[in-house]
């Protein structure tokens, strides 16, 4: 069965921190300028969900929800092997008539059992990506919480992001948030 990790799609736009320094006018119109120092931070995604423990859990629930499916596959192909196996033996020494009728009935088995895989993998796709859709939009609402209550001003995405000190990421504490619930 295919590695059911989640390592997609995970551009998704979250805030990140630094200190810096801004220039703005003050209310006087004169020239003269304040400083406001913004609060930003870095956190980088998919540390997060290859680090998570809701990652493995989300694995074990599909690999338990696909498990038996996949065993159906396999024994279908079984069965589809050992038919193509038995009409080459049989090949031989079947009429036309009816080496024309094996050789339809393994046409549909084979039909039947590329539907099945094709089927199987979209379900198995869509419960993937529905699932890492819930994570990442678990970490972004926990992004979105973290940079309301510490008055972030700037949270960025790291993977965006060549450089950053240890003090702006904040990726460990998302982490640790997110295990949490």
């Amino acid at each position: 069965m295919r590695k059911l990790i989640f390592i997609g799609l995970l551009s998704i736009a979250l805030p990140s921190f630094a200190e810096t320094a801004v220039q703005t006018p003050t209310d006087t119109g004169s020239s003269a300028t304040t400083n406001k120092a913004l609060k930003i931070g870095v956190v980088d995604v998919r540390m997060i969900v290859q680090k998570s423990a809701r990652l493995q859990t989300i694995n074990s629930e599909l690999v338990k929800k696909f498990k038996p499916r996949e065993q159906e596959i396999v024994k279908a192909q079984a069965k589809f092997k050992a038919t193509q196996d038995q009409y080459s033996k049989d090949a031989p020494n079947l009429s036309e008539a009816d080496r024309n009728k094996r050789e339809r009935e393994i046409i549909n088995n084979r039909v039947n059992l590329q539907a099945m895989i094709t089927t199987f993998q979209q379900d198995l796709d869509n419960e993937q990506n529905g699932a890492m859709q819930k994570l990442l939009a678990e970490i972004a609402s926990i992004v979105d919480e973290l940079a309301q209550t510490e008055h972030y001003d700037l949270i960025l995405q790291g993977d965006s992001v060549p450089y950053v000190t240890a003090e702006l990421n904040i990726t460990n504490t998302v982490l640790s948030k997110l295990n949490k619930k």
